[in-house]
């Protein structure tokens, strides 16, 4: 019983009427230089986002111009191997061209 007379005491300690707290000018002023202080932080926050973002933009035009020469030397390579493989067949044709005719003048004399 002295446990709950004991609690109902600290309950109602608990819900007394506070006093009322006054708000003085020096409050007043340290909320202002707060609330400064907190622009000021925000305004550099601010400041790194855009610079980060201009970072980006510079790694991305990087990246395009990459991909860019990764595309302009692919298709090199394709070129000069389509011509390397055009010339070998040219090649080869011309060097077999003067023994099909000599077989042919061959056949002709034999039949």
């Amino acid at each position: 019983m002295k446990f709950v007379g004991f609690m109902l005491a600290l309950f109602l300690v608990g819900i007394s009427p506070s006093k009322e707290v006054s708000f003085t000018q020096e409050d007043r002023e340290r909320l202002i230089r707060l609330e400064t202080k907190v622009d000021i932080g925000f305004q550099q926050i601010e400041k790194r986002f855009e610079q980060v973002d201009k970072r980006f933009e510079q790694v991305e035009k990087r990246i395009d111009d990459l991909i860019t020469f990764m595309w302009i030397l692919a298709s090199s390579f394709v070129g000069i191997t389509g011509v390397t493989i055009g010339f070998a067949l040219w090649d080869r044709r011309t060097m077999i061209r003067p023994f099909e005719d000599r077989s042919k003048k061959i056949e002709s004399e034999l039949s």
